[in-house]
């Protein structure tokens, strides 16, 4: 795993590249720590301590931040810039659209909305998680060391 992702600072610099093994692990207690502090904050809501459940919650924000960072650092390693993220969160985004008012009058383009929305959530899903980095030093930066 890279030096630079044992400080936590550094978990929040795009520069260079980050290997699909490293990115992976990144992932997974990046979940496992957002899982952590929703239970967390849920429980203390139910306690009562409402302040202190949603900031615990509140710390999901870091973690999502760094973990968009790295995966800007993850798109690097595939030779493509930061801006693909953006079209992730766009298609996203369509997501939250009050799509079901419009099912009933308009069906095909809601169809077809739901339909780009997936297929670009796969392909992201597919081109940084599973899929090796690009060969050799590409404009970001030298081959990042395995995990």
């Amino acid at each position: 795993m890279s030096e630079r992702l044992h400080s936590p600072l550094a978990l929040y610099d795009p520069r260079g590249r980050l290997a699909v093994s490293a990115y992976r692990y990144l992932l997974i207690r990046a979940l496992l720590l957002g899982s952590g502090l929703l239970c967390l904050g849920i429980w203390l809501a139910s306690l009562g301590l409402r302040w202190v459940g949603f900031l615990a919650v509140a710390g999901i924000l870091p973690v999502m931040g760094a973990t968009a960072i790295q995966t800007v650092r993850r798109l690097h390693d595939r030779n493509r810039s930061g801006g693909w993220l953006g079209l992730y969160v766009l298609a996203e985004t369509v997501g939250v659209l009050p799509l079901e008012r419009a099912v009933d009058t308009h069906p095909l383009p809601v169809i077809a909305l739901v339909s780009a929305m997936l297929g670009v959530f796969v392909w992201f899903f597919v081109e940084t998680v599973f899929r090796a980095g690009s060969p050799g030093t590409n404009r970001y930066g030298p081959v990042p060391a395995a995990r």
